[in-house]
């Protein structure tokens, strides 16, 4: 690289580091404001550099002509050498020309200026001579027995020019102040909708979840204001949300509440130790539905999608369903129950493949699990549970199957709901574990439906999105 382009890239760099500067300022108007006082810097430079090099250009072509003049009018003169200090104009001109004179022998017989460094003889015509004290422009032009020579310092012209463009830009300033203080002026105007909404936010009770309103506001601006009540309407589903899962929770947990109540009080009055037995028997039960209700409202809680829990990944859908049956292989076995799996896959295949899907290994196995205790705990004894998984091109189906005595189609629409349960089933569920269920699966993009089982009973089918090749 060149040092002409080096020095360019250092001052492009120097200039890149100032904007990133003003990033440094945490007021959105005073950054704004600063780049508008830079632009307008920048503007008025700009123009500035362009009329300085206009003015060079008309210097350099007036003081051209008038060196050829100055040139013309004396080799007119047939003066001896004596006559040529008493030119009028030479010695008091005011753009700082040397005149100087040379014989036919090249010998130098006149100068009207001393300087410690002049031009020496140079060829007829404009040429351009630099010297220990600077650039000299010069004109020469033949007479009959000499050489009139024109010269004139390059810098004499430039601050000529120098003084021309001063003089007809100095409005710049006071027109270059207007624009700023109106770019004050606009900025701020600008940004009042910014303010108007910080004041509505400031003013606001911790529980107004109301939208902003966007009267007035701006293209750019009305971007911010969407997705801030579209934040606040996420919240605000959150909130009511929270509030009538508190509120279920409540009702919920206050029965076996005071059923452990009534049984402690029960026990208390119990005189014989069979009495005392059946008592102890009915309190732990009662203990252990509780704590069933309370596990179950924590997976809830943990699966709701406002709670974020845990990040999506490529996971084995299979190690899911395997961890799953060992869990509930105890239960299964304490009620004479068969668990059967199987996979597959679009060619027909059983060779139980891994099949990998989009998802949250701890969430899925919540969801599996529960879906195996509903069909487990309500089916009767000697029963079986069938599970299969399937992958096609477009799509994973989890599918669970049972022997039991199945659901209503009209209570097919109300079972996903929380604390919902089936009339005439046994008081040992909370109403929670399709709820949780259907949460998890809406979480991970799958549908979840419910039909009628070849062995008799209910089928679950969960359709989870295949992935892409």
């Amino acid at each position: 690289m060149t040092p002409i382009n080096t020095v360019k890239v250092t001052r492009l760099s120097s200039v890149f580091r100032s904007f990133q500067s003003f990033s440094t300022f945490r007021s959105l108007r005073v950054r704004l404001i600063l780049l508008f006082g830079v632009a307008i810097f920048l503007a008025a430079a700009l123009q500035f550099a362009t009329s300085f090099q206009a003015a060079m250009r008309q210097a350099n072509k007036l003081f051209d002509y008038h060196m050829q003049q100055m040139a013309l009018a004396l080799q007119d003169r047939d003066f001896d050498e004596a006559q040529w200090h008493t030119m009028p104009g030479i010695e008091s001109n005011s753009f700082d020309f040397v005149v100087q004179v040379w014989s036919d022998k090249g010998v130098r017989v006149y100068q009207s200026h001393t300087y410690r460094f002049l031009p020496k003889q140079a060829p007829l015509g404009y040429s351009t001579v630099t010297l220990e004290n600077g650039e000299w422009r010069i004109y020469a032009a033949q007479a009959d027995n000499h050489v009139v020579q024109i010269a004139q310092k390059i810098d004499a012209r430039r601050n000529r020019a120098l003084s021309l463009v001063t003089s007809s830009l100095w409005p710049i300033i006071p027109v270059s102040l207007l624009l700023f203080v109106a770019a004050w002026w606009l900025v701020t105007a600008a940004l009042a909708p910014l303010n108007r909404i910080g004041l509505e936010l400031a003013n606001r009770n911790a529980d107004s979840i109301e939208p902003v309103s966007d009267t007035g506001v701006p293209e750019e601006v009305s971007l911010l204001v969407t997705e801030l009540n579209s934040l606040l309407a996420r919240m605000l589903q959150a909130l009511q949300s929270q509030q009538r899962f508190v509120a279920d929770a409540a009702h919920e947990l206050r029965s076996p509440i005071t059923a452990l109540r009534l049984q402690v009080q029960t026990l208390s009055r119990s005189k014989d130790d069979i009495a005392i037995s059946q008592a102890v028997g009915r309190l732990l039960g009662g203990v252990d539905r509780a704590s069933r209700l309370v596990e179950q409202l924590l997976a809830l809680a943990r699966q709701d999608p406002s709670s974020q829990n845990g990040e999506l990944s490529r996971i084995a859908l299979t190690s899911c369903v395997e961890q799953a049956i060992s869990d509930l292989g105890p239960f299964a076995l304490s009620r004479h129950i068969q668990l059967h799996s199987n996979t597959l896959v679009d060619s027909g295949s059983n060779s139980e493949p891994d099949i990998d899907i989009w998802g949250n290994a701890d969430s899925l196995r919540i969801m599996i699990c529960n879906l195996l205790d509903n069909a487990i705990r309500y089916i009767p004894e000697s029963g079986q549970v069938q599970l299969d998984i399937l992958a096609t091109a477009n799509k994973v189906t989890l599918t669970i199957q049972d022997s039991g005595s199945g659901i209503r189609p009209e209570e097919r629409t109300r079972i996903f709901d929380r604390f919902y349960r089936v009339p005439g089933t046994s008081p040992s569920g909370s109403g929670l574990g399709l709820a949780i269920a259907k949460t998890i699966a809406d979480r991970h993009k799958a549908t979840i439906s419910l039909a009628d089982s070849k062995l008799g009973g209910l089928s679950v089918q969960i359709d989870f999105p295949a992935l892409p090749d």
